[in-house]
């Protein structure tokens, strides 16, 4: 109402302390209950009503996280439910952190060790599949992101970087084993896993002991024989590489030492010695070493 209906003035004031609206002219109440909805603080001046009409600007969004509490809540049952609730979202934090974690992981290590794109997004993959699995419960996000890696590796027929990734991680290899097999009894159904050949290691032997490509030929010829022959079957491919490498050095004048073979391809000087004298045996090949 905008004017007094007894006088017709226009002059209408609120009185705090009974409630009610009356003409400033001829004291009639024109409403009574009324309510204010103005501010609660009064202003005697333009600048008083700018100066306390401000609040403070609002907290960014970003700035706030959501945290399911128990403040307030009735009866047995609803305190179950939001303790069951917190439970819930404590765990799918905990889950989104770990998945974090393990990519940056990998992502650091794949390239410390210059390893193709495919082999990241695939232990990527093989990450989130073992945090499903719950994989990770006693084992660390490194040593599982060690053994993604090298899975992934294994799938490509990319030799086995576990070693190396032992080295730039830091790992310990017998955990690292630990959290491969696991991975393995777990996922190794679901994946298409090819015996790695021993003619991907050759390059990388033979470049640690400086042999030329020659010598590298031969060996490829050697292995190309050992798996006509089924003598591959159930050997380490690293030793295997390793055995051929060292009979074609000999064949072609480049010989090295046995350990310096057995060191540059991870293996012990007597699984070297029992692979050469086997494939020289069973090839009938004969050189003097």
């Amino acid at each position: 109402m905008s004017a007094c209906p007894n006088c017709g003035s226009a002059k209408l004031v609120f009185d705090p302390h009974s409630g009610e609206l009356k003409c400033a002219e001829c004291g009639f109440v024109v409403e009574e209950g009324f309510i204010d909805t103005g501010p609660e603080w009064r202003a005697y001046d333009e600048e008083q009503r700018l100066a306390r009409s401000r609040a403070e600007p609002a907290r960014p969004l970003a700035k706030l996280s959501t945290v399911i509490g128990r403040g307030g809540v009735q009866g047995a049952a609803r305190r179950a439910e939001f303790a069951r609730l917190s439970l819930i979202h404590a765990a799918i934090s905990e889950e989104e952190r770990s998945l974090k974690a393990g990519r940056e992981e990998i992502s650091r290590l794949t390239s410390a060790l210059q390893l193709p794109q495919r082999v990241r997004e695939e232990a990527f993959r093989l990450f989130t599949l073992a945090q499903r699995a719950g994989l990770l419960k006693g084992s660390s996000v490194t040593y599982m992101a060690v053994a993604c890696i090298a899975l992934a590796c294994r799938e490509f027929g990319i030799p086995n970087p576990a070693p190396k990734l032992c080295e730039v991680a830091p790992a310990e290899p017998s955990r690292v084993r630990r959290s491969y097999a696991l991975l393995l009894q777990h996922l190794g159904g679901k994946l298409k896993l090819e015996p790695p050949s021993p003619l991907k290691y050759l390059p990388m032997i033979a470049s640690k002991l400086g042999l030329s490509a020659g010598v590298q030929r031969t060996a490829a010829e050697i292995i190309r024989a050992a798996d006509e022959a089924r003598i591959l079957l159930g050997k380490p491919p690293k030793s295997i590489a390793a055995a051929a490498l060292y009979i074609s050095s000999a064949i072609h004048g480049e010989k090295r030492g046995r350990a310096a073979f057995a060191e540059a391809a991870g293996i012990t000087e007597t699984t070297l010695r029992k692979r050469v004298r086997e494939l020289m045996r069973k090839l009938d090949v004969y050189v003097h070493i």
